[in-house]
């Protein structure tokens, strides 16, 4: 996309598209070290927060696709009089998923999903926490727009939508202030269920459509992950469940104890910030294996290598580990098989595997991956087992777009899950889908009200035994 932009003295270019909406991976937040906002200016690739102005003229912007189609859910049971449409929503730290039902059938009509236009402020809640400072009313601008793009993909008039979501975009949504997630001890200006309508929430397009926001627990656990309790209560009255991404949210479950917290499990689990990283659509390779004679992959929708999703990291970093490419510090090693180190090179300036590469787009593994990786893997591992430890953890589930690919055997080869653990199970979007069970029913409404009080937050910042756990679970 080739569009005059202005740039004023004192702002940058990535500022300014930015504020735009049109920078939707930096993750970095503008920093100038991600490498994420590169953009075209005269013929050429400058990072567009080192630009600084005043500056006029072309740019040209990479396309970025914004919505996609989302899953297909089961029809939900109605215990209400309502008519026409509504919409569960699952608004997410990276990504947004909405699915279109009958208020008066329950039955399942489309859904739609898109990347969450706060990213260009940073990838993850902490980072826009920070931004917010001096950029609430745009970042609160950007949600709202890519809920309003959402809803508008329907071409129905939407009476009623279930939004869930972890605490800091719950506030946002609300036009709450954010700065009581700055420091521990967090705190939440609201903390109980809320309805508002459309225009309420400065949402034009659909000014008379009632938007119901569950209440969130504590902390960084959100109605979204008491959405996970919801559904899988009706199944299991004992287990585990990880819901994954950027902000990871893990709970224990059963019928007399309920237990959540959350880690900073930054976007690594998102394929955000990785140097081939990117979220589980067309073209993003999901499943890396080993033939006996050479790496093999497979991409979502059989499309030419984009780049890879977090399922493929564990599959590829799993894969190294077992030929000795990698030790269990996560760092290249001089020990490769030399068929695996003829794939070892130098890229953007660090040691890097090489997976794919067609003169024109290079799929690699680089060091600094490894890393956020092992950050990543460090904090669920952790936090898995302090869950875990001295009780009975039944079944364990992995919920979120993450849990969808991921080969159990490369889930226990990178050690992501303590040993004792049985095998997860993928459970796709648990939150979407207690979102839609909300929808439907007046009595899960009320039933997500008794789960917030029943369930107890756990907090790790200050346990030693988490501690202990996390360096642990940072080896390989």
């Amino acid at each position: 996309m080739k569009l005059t932009v202005e740039v004023p003295k004192g702002k940058t270019l990535y500022q300014v598209l930015r504020d735009r909406g049109l920078i939707r991976s930096a993750y970095c937040g503008g920093r100038g070290i991600c490498g994420k906002c590169i953009v075209k200016v005269e013929g050429r690739e400058e990072p567009s927060c080192l630009l600084f102005g005043p500056f006029k003229g072309e740019v040209e912007v990479p396309d970025q696709e914004l919505v996609r189609k989302g899953e297909k859910l089961p029809q939900i049971p109605v215990d209400e009089n309502l008519k026409g449409f509504g919409v569960a929503l699952d608004v997410g730290t990276t990504g947004v998923e909405a699915a279109l039902f009958s208020l008066e059938t329950g039955e399942f009509l489309d859904s739609y999903k898109a990347v969450n236009l706060q990213t260009s402020f940073g990838a993850d809640v902490v980072t826009r926490v920070e931004q917010s400072r001096e950029n609430y009313q745009t970042l609160r601008e950007l949600l709202l727009q890519t809920v309003e793009l959402l809803l508008k993909q329907f071409g129905r008039e939407v009476s009623f939508v279930v939004a869930v979501s972890n605490p800091v975009i719950h506030h946002f949504m609300l036009n709450l202030p954010v700065k009581g997630f700055e420091r521990y001890p967090f705190n939440l200006e609201v903390e109980e269920e809320v309805y508002l309508t459309g225009r309420e929430l400065s949402l034009d397009s659909f000014p008379d459509t009632l938007f119901y926001f569950p209440p969130p627990l504590k902390n960084f656990v959100g109605s979204d992950f008491l959405s996970n309790f919801l559904v899988l209560e009706e199944r299991s009255e004992n287990f585990l469940v990880a819901d994954l991404g950027t902000n990871a949210e893990i709970g224990y479950y059963t019928l007399n104890e309920k237990l959540a917290t959350s880690v900073p499990a930054g976007p690594a689990f998102e394929g955000v910030g990785l140097f081939s990283g990117m979220a589980a659509s067309p073209g993003a390779v999901y499943k890396v294996f080993f033939d006996g004679r050479s790496f093999r992959f497979l991409t979502i929708g059989g499309e030419k290598p984009k780049g890879m999703c977090a399922s493929a990291y564990f599959d590829l970093i799993y894969l190294l580990k077992s030929f000795r490419a990698i030790n269990r510090e996560g760092t290249f090693t001089p020990n490769a098989p030399s068929l695996i180190s003829q794939q070892i090179r130098e890229v953007n300036g660090e040691k890097a595997f090489v997976l794919y590469d067609d003169g024109e787009t290079v799929v690699a593994l680089t060091q600094s991956d490894i890393r956020k990786f092992l950050l990543a893997k460090g904090a669920v591992f952790g936090a898995l087992k302090v869950l875990s430890e001295s009780r009975d953890g039944g079944e364990l589930f992995f919920s979120g777009a993450f849990g969808s690919h991921v080969d159990p055997r490369s889930v226990r080869g990178v050690k992501l899950i303590p040993e004792e653990l049985p095998p997860p199970r993928a459970v796709g979007n648990l939150a979407l889908r207690g979102a839609s069970l909300m929808l439907g029913g007046r009595e899960k409404r009320r039933r997500i009200k008794e789960l917030k009080s029943e369930t107890q937050v756990l907090e790790l910042a200050t346990s030693k035994e988490f501690e202990r756990a996390y360096l642990e679970g940072m080896e390989l």
